[in-house]
């Protein structure tokens, strides 16, 4: 596992990260000494299908607040801005 913030290869598991997806587990760099989270949606509050669900659909309808309104059927709360930024990072 390579450290995002200097490359080093000199990890280990160091502790766990606890939000809305659960429990992940977090990386530390033996060299600079900073805690990350593997992956490519490390650090999101919200799980990756769901985020990759509002995206599409921003995609396709062109509407955060359709999107929303979607999503809130579906018992998620998430605000329009949180959705454009998803849809500019992950899109």
């Amino acid at each position: 596992m390579q450290c995002p913030y200097c490359r080093s290869r000199e990890t280990v598991w160091r502790g766990w990260r606890y939000n809305m997806k659960g429990k992940t587990r977090m990386r530390l760099c033996s060299k600079c000494r900073r805690k990350f989270t593997p992956g490519s949606f490390r650090r999101m509050r919200y799980p990756e299908h769901l985020i990759l669900k509002a995206v599409s659909l921003y995609k396709r309808e062109k509407s955060s607040s359709k999107v929303q309104r979607r999503l809130k059927a579906d018992g998620v709360k998430v605000s329009r801005w949180t959705i454009i930024k998803w849809s500019r990072k992950f899109g």
